[in-house]
């Protein structure tokens, strides 16, 4: 995706994140948290050019929907947007603020099959350190989206 489309989907997402109860509505509220930090990521990668910001989505690892005039088709390439922190892997060289921003989402993700598919029920805990994962996350990516407009 382009970086654009990347940070209007955050702040819809955080906007959405900001009216739910994080533990009456934990599922709905933590898939937002992990879609949101994955296009924080990506946002970032982008910035950074280590992937391209282009008008490609990713469907499984290595493969994209591009959307063209002549009709949308899915194209393998080896390098867009990552679905999740290390898939598909990235070749390039990762700056030090977008890894943080990557082991914030693996934070979050490791509570992803417990929570949502096991039987751990969410407590508060969990939901602190998501959110503080969260919150690095986007942070970490602020500082970048300012940086890169200097």
């Amino acid at each position: 995706m382009i970086i654009s489309s990347h940070l209007n989907k955050i702040k819809q997402l955080d906007a959405g994140m900001a009216l739910l109860d994080p533990l009456e509505d934990f599922e709905l509220w933590f898939w937002s948290a992990m879609v949101a930090g994955t296009n924080a990521v990506n946002a970032a990668l982008h910035l950074a050019q280590v992937t391209p910001s282009e008008s490609a989505f990713p469907s499984q690892p290595g493969l994209y929907y591009v959307p063209e005039a002549e009709g949308n088709k899915f194209i393998l390439k080896e390098f867009g947007d990552v679905l999740h922190v290390g898939r598909p892997p990235i070749k390039k060289e990762v700056p030090l603020d977008i890894h943080k921003m990557m082991e914030a989402m693996e934070r979050i993700e490791k509570f992803r099959d417990p929570c949502t598919r096991g039987d751990t029920e969410p407590n508060a805990e969990i939901i602190s350190q998501c959110k503080s994962a969260y919150r690095e996350c986007i942070d970490l990516l602020q500082i970048r989206v300012l940086d890169n407009q200097k």
